[in-house]
């Protein structure tokens, strides 16, 4: 399996994770949490090449890639989403719980 590179930001609500997924079609992509991991599958069909052609130079990986990312505990893992840009970048949006710095509490 290919370690595909991914980016990873942060800021005080939200984690985003950027996957570049290019020469994948939408259909092919899965996205899963499970263990506190984030969980990315996704297939990359070789195109129709004549049966005569022999290949000269193979640099592109076809088939099956998966990235497990690690999420710290803080995070709503019922509120994960994601967007597949026209140029088959898949962003996901991870947000975190905020936890404000004090809270008062009333005394009745």
């Amino acid at each position: 399996m290919i370690d595909v590179p991914v980016d990873i930001y942060t800021s005080s609500t939200e984690i985003l994770i950027v996957i570049p997924v290019w020469g994948t079609r939408k259909e092919s992509i899965s996205l899963t949490v499970e263990d506190r991991h984030l969980i990315v599958w996704w297939e990359r069909e070789l195109p129709y090449i004549k049966d005569s052609a022999v290949p000269l130079s193979q640099q592109c990986f076809w088939g099956v890639f998966e990235k497990r990312i690690e999420l710290p505990d803080h995070v709503y893992f019922d509120k994960i989403h994601s967007e597949l840009s026209p140029s088959n970048i898949l962003t996901v949006t991870v947000p975190k719980v905020i936890k404000p710095d004090s809270i008062p509490v009333k005394i009745l």
